[in-house]
């Protein structure tokens, strides 16, 4: 099965947080479990007013991403610890992610699906929410829709948030993949975690 691992890096500020904290974890994850990896440099299509986090509702524009069988996207701000299981496998027709703290619904940090005409109308259809901020929302309200919203594992999808309850999880748990929501400070927070950890 042919797994690819994605993410968007669009900017110099972005670039360079990606390359010293995530990009060696993210082709290091790849290379231990066979994945394909592409960075996403540059818009995929103009969504003018959109935040550029819309773009991964693009992503099957790409004939890199259709030529997969799987794909898992993920943020850029998004650090995988070197003792990372293989990613679980969705369901044709699914999109594979961990819900937020509520009410937010879906985080769409990481999204895992197998590339096709379904899943392409749905990313088409968020794609028409108004809003120019939230794609995840706009992504969770289709999925909850159309019944494609495949749960996966959550430790596969930390969400660090400092302020919450769930640091303690993220602290403490043994989790997989970590998301710093942003911020070079949590960034360099999980990346000492993991260095103490050995991970």
């Amino acid at each position: 099965m042919k797994i690819g691992l994605v993410t968007i890096v669009i900017g110099p500020k972005y670039t360079e947080l990606f390359d010293e904290f995530s990009r060696a974890r993210f082709e290091n994850f790849a290379r231990r479990h066979g994945y394909e990896t592409l960075v996403v440099e540059k818009p995929i299509r103009e969504l003018p007013g959109k935040k550029l986090t819309w773009q991964k509702c693009c992503l099957h524009d790409l004939e890199w991403v259709r030529s997969m069988d799987m794909v898992a996207f993920l943020d850029s701000d998004i650090l995988i610890a070197k003792d990372a299981p293989a990613l679980p496998l969705v369901e044709p027709g699914k999109i594979g992610g961990v819900m937020d703290k509520p009410p937010a619904g879906l985080n769409s940090g990481v999204l895992l699906f197998r590339p096709g005409k379904e899943v392409a109308t749905m990313f088409e259809e968020a794609l028409l929410d108004p809003d120019p901020f939230w794609d995840q929302v706009a992504i969770d309200r289709v999925l909850r829709k159309n019944n494609a919203l495949q749960l996966i594992d959550p430790r596969f999808h930390c969400m660090f948030y400092v302020r919450s309850r769930r640091i303690f999880r993220a602290v403490f748990g043994r989790n997989w993949i970590y998301h710093s929501l942003h911020g070079k400070s949590k960034l360099t927070l999980i990346s000492r975690l993991l260095a103490i950890q050995g991970r």
